[in-house]
């Protein structure tokens, strides 16, 4: 037995709501093996499902028909014949189905399956019985058009913003809701002003070249870029954080050192070149214009792009 089929077989019955999600993915394998998962899922309208084969009729046999309609009758009958063996193939697998479901149904539940006679109209009611209702997922859904594409607010957490925007999307991709298929572009124009270079080589790889990225990749990939020309974020952490853990030991609590004086020399050249990266960046458009080539080629951190500014 294919191993699809035998994964599909396994599982508990179909009791409570929490069964749901893994029952539905279950059936849904089992069907798809079997080819007929277009003609019975319930995420469908009924008036758009794909229509089953109807049972060919048998061609009459020409008494008294002359050579040539005798002839023209074994043709149709040859193809009646395939024909039949395909909607007898169909029919076989919509009864396997619609014993899969009952056998893979708690009893408790069996009743209910007395008025509906076709696996759609079962699983139809099961999925409003057990599935999640309409209104959360369009709840989720608004959600997602509300947020997907929209920037961090001004001063807010970037970690927890991305945290919560990748929270939001997880539930979408749960759901298969079809919006989570432009995630990545939805992504890059909620960070594009944060910053303007990254987003200039992920747009060109992800929407110009047709780059297969995987969303959480890309997400952890903007964090450390961020995280890299942002290095004051993580000071303040560092600084809470060793205050907090010597109130804990039992110190007293950890006072920042005194500002020191301006710093000299080549320190205060690396100080002012990073302060003065960010209002920069926005010359690199120019830049890649003008080479982009050598451009893909340099890393995304902060020392990469301080000396291809320089250049």
């Amino acid at each position: 037995m294919d191993s699809t089929v035998v994964s599909a077989m396994k599982g508990e019955k179909l009791k409570e709501p929490s069964q749901w999600r893994n029952w539905f993915a279950r059936i849904k394998i089992y069907a798809r093996q079997k080819r007929v998962w277009e003609l019975i899922d319930p995420h469908t309208a009924e008036e758009d499902l794909e229509k089953p084969i109807r049972k060919p009729r048998r061609p009459q046999y020409p008494e008294g028909g002359n050579e040539l309609a005798k002839r023209e009758w074994r043709d149709r009958m040859d193809i009646y014949k395939l024909d039949l063996a395909e909607w007898e193939q169909q029919n076989k697998s919509l009864d396997a189905i619609n014993e899969w479901i009952i056998s893979n149904l708690d009893p408790v539940h069996h009743t209910s399956m007395l008025n509906y006679e076709t696996p759609y109209g079962r699983l139809v009611y099961l999925q409003t019985r057990f599935g999640r209702s309409s209104a959360a997922e369009e709840d989720i859904r608004a959600q997602w058009k509300r947020v997907s594409a929209s920037p961090p607010k001004r001063g807010s957490d970037i970690d927890q913003w991305i945290n919560e925007w990748d929270a939001l999307r997880e539930q979408g991709v749960s759901l298969d809701l079809p919006e989570m298929k432009s995630a990545n572009k939805d992504f890059l124009r909620a960070v594009k002003d944060l910053l303007p270079v990254w987003w200039q080589l992920k747009f060109e790889a992800i929407v110009l070249n047709q780059e297969e990225w995987d969303t959480r990749d890309l997400i952890e990939n903007f964090r450390g870029s961020y995280r890299e020309l942002h290095p004051q974020s993580a000071s303040t952490v560092s600084t809470i954080s060793k205050a907090s853990f010597s109130t804990l030991q039992g110190f007293d609590e950890a006072r920042p050192e005194p500002p020191q004086g301006k710093p000299q020399g080549q320190q205060a050249q690396r100080m002012n070149t990073r302060k003065n990266l960010i209002m920069r960046t926005v010359h690199l458009r120019g830049c890649m214009h003008r080479s982009p080539r050598n451009l893909r080629k340099i890393p995304l951190t902060a020392h990469s792009l301080v000396r291809f500014l320089q250049k």
